[in-house]
């Protein structure tokens, strides 16, 4: 896991399902648990953001409510991108956590990135099953990484709002 004084950002549920006759790629943002927080005084107030990169174009931004005051929020909520069968083998989708500040920009809690450009194995299996079965939905937890890490991936550095 990396070293043993890494701080733990928190982690993910996610499930994906690919519809190859839609063309569609099917997003589910279900819940995340012991995030990080961000605002000690206020409480974390997290949404997550998830972006469609096709190679390393932003395609299409999306993002869940903002769960009020909880570092183990419920999301369940589900989006859909439009992905023809012929681009699939180039699109990344980048997770991307923040906590809501109302005083300044948004605090970046962690990200991960599943497709083309994986921030790490488990992403890069999660996206395998994917592929293999498509129009099954397939769940994983994944854990959040910091930017640091993010930055060795391509798009992950994308900072688009």
């Amino acid at each position: 896991m990396g070293c043993a004084n890494e701080v733990e950002l928190g982690e993910l549920l996610l499930s994906l399902n690919y519809l190859p006759s839609a063309g569609r790629l099917n997003v589910d943002i279900i819940r995340a648990k012991q995030l990080l927080q961000t605002d000690m005084c206020q409480g974390s107030d997290p949404f997550v953001k998830v972006q469609l990169v096709t190679g390393l174009k932003l395609v299409k931004t999306k993002k869940t409510s903002c769960m009020k005051g909880t570092i183990d929020p419920f999301y369940n909520e589900s989006f859909s991108f439009r992905v023809p069968n012929e681009d699939l083998n180039e699109v990344s989708l980048v997770f991307t956590v923040y906590g809501h500040n109302m005083k300044s920009s948004n605090d970046f809690v962690g990200r991960i990135v599943i497709g083309q450009f994986s921030t790490g194995p488990p992403e890069t299996s999660h996206w395998r099953r994917l592929l293999t079965s498509q129009r099954t939905p397939v769940e994983q937890w994944h854990s959040l990484r910091s930017r640091a890490e993010c930055d060795r991936v391509s798009p992950a550095s994308l900072e688009v709002t």
